[in-house]
């Protein structure tokens, strides 16, 4: 019998219940990946969001899409540089079925009639982005997650069961075997049976103060997967991208990597330029903080591309809009520093989403199929995305029809009327994002590692007695499984770098694997 991990401010005594085919938490793009091929098929998904489809990571993407689509291309170029980016830690079977079948799913787009950029005689245009090594990501001015989000969106909207404005408190499961999911939208709670689960509610850059994610997108669903009994993955691996807005007391927001690939460059508050743009963008964003240490302010020097005859409004025209939004649209050197950006840790997953628990899927940003590594080459998501929706779909109709819904009992007796005041909820997650950017930020050491572990301990605790605190709990278990991964693993690769072991060790060339209980593992695959 499944009883709910965590005290319920609700009357759990007359649940609602539905049951569906087949469940999807998230609407971004590589939900919407798994809705399209899913209907292709045959099978009408149930679709959850936290507001309206498409308020995500994905869609906000002003980058493109990698795929092997050039004249001077080949997937085992891509292939290279993928696994180079990876700094030794990409799953070089699953990176091989990310840029081989990515160039199929990229057709797709194009037949979907996504807007990819072309040239005066209809070719594709396509960018340099940093660590490739031809010209090869697809866009669409700078809303490329946007343009084909919008796409699939209109094929989706209108075919699937749409449920907006609910979160996942829960994932129910008999043994190591899913059930179904608890829902609420904030004043009731309800139960929805399925076959199979898709989880698809975007990476974790949230938990950081300084961060380009979506405004209702923190990774609290990762955390209820893994209180389900799933395991964790390589958590420690978070990318902060080099250049978001710098704007005190105002949000980061990115400045695509395709403005540098255009020409931008990086300098001081003196003009002198002081990186290569297009290295890494683990190496670019540690170079930019070094300079704030030193007391140096750092500028997205743009004027480069206006001399090449650009005219950046219409190329960046997002870019520009963001810009306008800070009154800098009249500059041509914006004030930018490293924001968390991108997860590449999630969901242990492999690339067509089988998790460790049957019947639960996990794609997009929430999974970690160990095609990025230690490092994500850029516009690699995007297609991982889409792959990761395509392969997953047909797994998902596997299973449905191997399986029937599973009808054991709930309990539902767990309540407690105790509750939080918003204001000392919002006090909270400040503290928990304060936590993490100071501590397991882009340069960690064991004594932040373990000061952070102290301080999420404390706050764990002052949350334990009330019952409108999920989610609040769920991010710290997340942030909890991230700091050990990195105390874990005492070397610096990729975007994980720590001061006190900085340099790359072989015997930590494996992946970091968070199992029940917070132990960690470490496994090749």
């Amino acid at each position: 019998m499944y009883q709910y991990r965590y005290l319920s401010c609700f009357d759990t005594k007359n649940l609602k219940s539905e049951v569906v085919d087949t469940v999807i938490v998230g609407s971004g793009l590589a939900g919407l990946s798994t809705a399209y091929y899913l209907l292709k098929i045959g099978i009408k998904p149930l679709v959850i969001t936290k507001k309206r489809p498409g308020i995500s990571n994905s869609f906000l993407a002003q980058g493109g899409i990698a795929a092997a689509v050039g004249c001077n291309d080949s997937t085992d170029l891509h292939f290279q540089d993928t696994i180079k980016a990876g700094k030794g830690l990409c799953i070089e079977r699953n990176v091989r079925i990310l840029v081989e079948e990515g160039l199929e799913r990229v057709i797709d787009l194009i037949n979907a009639q996504v807007d990819f950029d072309r040239d005066e005689n209809g070719m594709l245009k396509l960018a340099m982005e940093g660590a490739h090594s031809v010209n090869r990501v697809l866009h669409s001015k700078d809303r490329t997650g946007y343009e084909i989000g919008k796409k699939l969106l209109q094929y989706v909207k209108g075919n699937v069961f749409l449920e907006e404005g609910y979160y996942l408190e829960e994932i129910l499961t008999d043994g190591n075997t899913y059930v179904g999911i608890l829902l609420s939208d904030g004043k009731e709670q309800k139960v929805v049976r399925s076959k199979s689960l898709v989880l698809a509610t975007g990476g974790y850059s949230g938990v950081y103060l300084r961060n380009t994610s979506a405004y209702n997108v923190a990774g609290d669903s990762i955390a209820v997967a893994y209180r389900a009994g799933c395991n964790l993955m390589d958590l420690e691996f978070v990318q902060f991208h080099p250049t978001a807005v710098y704007v005190e007391g105002k949000p980061g927001w990115l400045i695509s990597e395709a403005v540098r690939g255009e020409g931008a460059i990086l300098v001081d508050e003196n003009g002198e330029r002081f990186i290569d743009e297009l290295k890494p963008r683990d190496e670019v964003a540690r170079a930019i903080l070094k300079k704030y240490q030193e007391g140096h302010k750092v500028f997205l020097d743009i004027k480069p591309i206006i001399d090449k005859g650009i005219d950046f409004k219409e190329r960046f025209p997002n870019v520009y809009n963001i810009l306008k939004e800070f009154g800098l649209e009249n500059t041509t050197k914006i004030p930018v520093s490293p924001s968390a950006h991108y997860s590449i840790g999630g969901v242990k997953a492999n690339l067509d989403g089988k998790t460790d628990i049957k019947g639960i899927f996990a794609v997009g940003e929430t999974a970690c199929s160990g095609v990025h590594g230690a490092n994500r080459l850029a516009s690699n998501s995007l297609l991982e995305c889409i792959v990761s929706g395509y392969k997953t779909a047909y797994n998902v109709y596997i299973n449905n029809m191997c399986n029937k819904i599973n009808y054991v009992n709930i309990s539902n007796d767990v309540k407690s009327e105790k509750a939080m005041e918003k204001s000392d909820r919002e006090k909270i997650l400040k503290k928990i994002k304060t936590v993490m950017w100071n501590n397991v930020g882009l340069i960690r050491s064991k004594e932040s590692l373990e000061k952070a572990l102290a301080e999420l301990e404390n706050i764990y605790d002052t949350l334990s007695n009330f019952c409108n605190v999920r989610y609040l709990k769920d991010l710290t278990i997340l942030c909890k499984g991230i700091t050990l991964s990195a105390l874990s693993r005492e070397e610096s690769r990729g975007v994980h770098y720590r001061e006190d072991f900085p340099t790359q060790s072989e015997e930590f060339s494996k992946h970091t694997v968070l199992e029940n209980n917070f132990k960690i593992n470490f496994r090749r695959f």
